[in-house]
């Protein structure tokens, strides 16, 4: 699991894999989209057109659904609910969400807005054909797919989305453990398949099982705010991970500038120089204050004496993260990985189809068919949704629907004619001799 990438030399600006992976996944999709278009001699820009448009509907549209979903539990009781419904710097996106927005984006676009350079054009100098929606949806359809598998590689990276339980002995995990037996414990449950994997400590599927009392934890691991002692939480990994300047700098300097404040009082109460230096003081106070709580667990990791060293009275964020790296998740299924395998036979399926498909619209209708059926399957073996709407996951909800989408419009394209009348030839523009001049 490397939920963080690397960060930016000079600026500390973290790469976050997921993201990293959705803008690869985009860039990859929309090159073979592009491809496949200048092989049926479709517009290739059109194409990437499309790209953007559904790249903007889709992150919209992927947020809007994540925040729906959870309103009630991750929004609506925060001290700014608007805010954190946009900070998708945060996380918190629905691949559903942005499924559906990024349709409705394209057909937006190639209904209304769409025009391309066909036979003809070349004499007015400007595209008047209007696109099809149907040939482009076609085209992008085994993009779509392509895109999905980078998104769960993210996925697996991140260490959301994870699926259930694959011990031989998983009826048993619930039972009580001592603290001393606990790495023994974890050991003896064989993985039931091969490729079954854990993910390590404070990762989303260790923390859900410490809450599920699928797994136990020594107390140093666990912590209260004082705020609110009927809510414990688990150290974090980043915090432990951390490097002493970043756990000390914040309070170093916030000394240091408070010194300077001093030193302008006692020159001018009233200056500009000491108005400044107070401003200053503010500013390191709110960071000191977000660096407390963003490493909360490694500054009070001393509240506890050291296993190591009986004759010490606290423990070493050192110790803390060396005795974290023995507690892992209980094996699970790669839920991602299945995600991944199915999101790229699916899209090698639908190329193959675009190619000898005798009706426009097919490839594009058959990903509202297939996809909801392997999502269905897919949310049984993940265990991070919960089954919230009608006894089902949002996402085999939502899976109903679409597949019900799809064969309406199945139905639909038996009626129309096999080829989209606006499936023009794309015709590259004549450069002028005033461009060829310039």
């Amino acid at each position: 699991m490397y939920p963080e990438l690397w960060k930016i030399p000079g600026f500390g600006w973290s790469i976050k894999s997921y993201g990293f992976m959705l803008m690869a996944g985009f860039l990859v999709s929309i090159w073979f989209a592009m491809r496949r278009a200048t092989r049926v001699k479709a517009d290739p820009d059109l194409v990437l057109n499309i790209g953007f448009v559904s790249l903007i509907f889709g992150v919209g549209g992927a947020r809007l659904f994540y925040v729906i979903h959870y309103w009630k539990t991750s929004f609506a009781t925060a001290k700014s609910p608007l805010w954190e419904a946009i900070n998708i710097s945060a996380g918190g996106l629905e691949y559903y969400g942005g499924l559906i927005g990024a349709i409705l984006g394209a057909v937006v676009y190639l209904a209304f807005f769409a025009k391309f350079y066909g036979p003809g054009d070349e004499v007015l100098g400007k595209p008047t054909h209007k696109a099809s929606v149907r040939l482009y949806l076609d085209l992008v359809a085994p993009s779509v797919m392509l895109g999905l598998a980078f998104g769960r590689a993210g996925c697996f990276l991140n260490g959301c989305c994870w699926g259930g339980l694959c011990t031989h002995d998983h009826e048993d995990s619930h039972k009580s453990q001592t603290q001393a037996a606990q790495v023994d414990h974890l050991q003896q449950h064989d993985p039931a398949l091969p490729w079954a994997m854990t993910f390590p400590f404070g990762s989303p599927a260790h923390i859900r099982q410490w809450e599920n009392r699928q797994v136990f934890l020594p107390a140093e691991l666990i912590f209260t705010h004082p705020l609110n002692v009927n809510a414990p939480f688990l150290a974090k990994p980043e915090s432990l991970e951390a490097s002493p300047e970043e756990i000390e700098q914040p309070q170093e300097r916030l000394r240091d500038i408070r010194k300077r404040v001093a030193q302008a009082k006692e020159r001018d109460p009233d200056s500009e120089e000491t108005k400044q230096w107070i401003a200053e003081e503010e500013a390191a106070r709110k960071a000191w204050e977000a660096a407390n709580i963003e490493h909360f667990t490694a500054i009070y990791a001393k509240g506890y004496p050291s296993r190591n060293d009986p004759d010490r009275a606290y423990t070493t964020r050192t110790e803390l993260a060396d005795l974290a790296a023995q507690y892992r998740s209980l094996p699970v299924h790669p839920a991602q990985m299945y995600g991944l395998i199915n999101a790229v036979l699916l899209s090698v399926f639908l190329s193959f189809v675009f190619y000898r498909r005798k009706r426009h619209g097919m490839v594009f209708t058959l990903i509202l068919l297939l996809y909801p059926i392997t999502r269905v399957i897919l949310e049984i073996v993940r265990v991070d949704n919960p089954h919230d709407t009608g006894g089902m996951t949002i996402s085999q909800a939502v899976s109903v629907g679409m597949f019900l989408s799809g064969v309406v419009l199945l139905i639909m394209l038996r009626r129309m004619p096999l080829r989209s009348v606006r499936a023009v030839a794309y015709v590259p523009p004549v450069e002028t001799d005033k461009k060829k001049d310039a």
